[in-house]
């Protein structure tokens, strides 16, 4: 049996877009990953899709289970949203390469708490330390006489916080989008308000 240290899953946990459609519908419950996966049960953490590296939803971890590849069985591959094992192995082999009986995997139950419908890209969560665009504008404005930046910041959080990402990045442009949340979140972290 391959062996390496535990990979633990803090804040993100990163997918395929090919399952997009499954997890937000809820047939794809489960995560099935090679190797040993640390995750906190109860903790919620964001699901970034990959190759776009945009998160898409806030998921809640349900449960972590490890299992020799010998020991998936029919209801496994279902909650992972496959039809039986043979076609989860299939695709857990094209994922990691040859799996062996005693190859051991480590199971990642979720559900989805929040959806993000436009998605949000993940190195704009990394550097506004994993708090939401939304949650950044809406703090912003609550404090906005005590940050007193200037009159476009406030339009575009405004825009933000009222019609979403995307319609701010569609009238702003992303980078003044993405420099204005960072200013934001800056302004605020700087005063204890974050």
């Amino acid at each position: 049996m391959r062996r390496g240290k535990s990979v633990q899953i803090r804040k993100f946990l990163l997918i395929d877009s090919a399952y997009k459609s499954r997890i937000l519908r809820g047939d794809k419950v489960t995560t099935i990953r090679y190797g040993d996966y640390e995750a906190r049960p109860g903790s919620e953490i964001y699901l970034v899709i990959t190759p776009s590296d945009t998160a898409v939803a806030k998921i809640r971890i349900t449960g972590v289970r490890k299992k020799k590849v010998r020991e998936l069985t029919n209801e496994d591959a279902r909650l992972d949203g496959f039809s039986d094992v043979k076609e989860l192995l299939r695709e857990l082999n094209r994922i990691y390469g040859e799996l062996y009986g005693d190859d051991e995997v480590t199971i990642i139950g979720f559900e989805v708490v929040k959806r993000f419908d436009e998605g949000i890209p993940f190195k704009w969560l990394k550097g506004l330390n994993y708090r939401e665009p939304t949650e950044i504008a809406r703090l912003y404005l609550e404090n906005q006489e005590k940050l007193n930046l200037n009159r476009e910041m406030d339009f575009i959080m405004r825009r933000i916080y009222n019609e979403g990402l995307g319609r701010a990045v569609r009238t702003f442009g992303p980078k003044k989008v993405q420099n204005a949340l960072l200013k934001g979140y800056h302004a605020l972290h700087n005063r204890g308000m974050i």
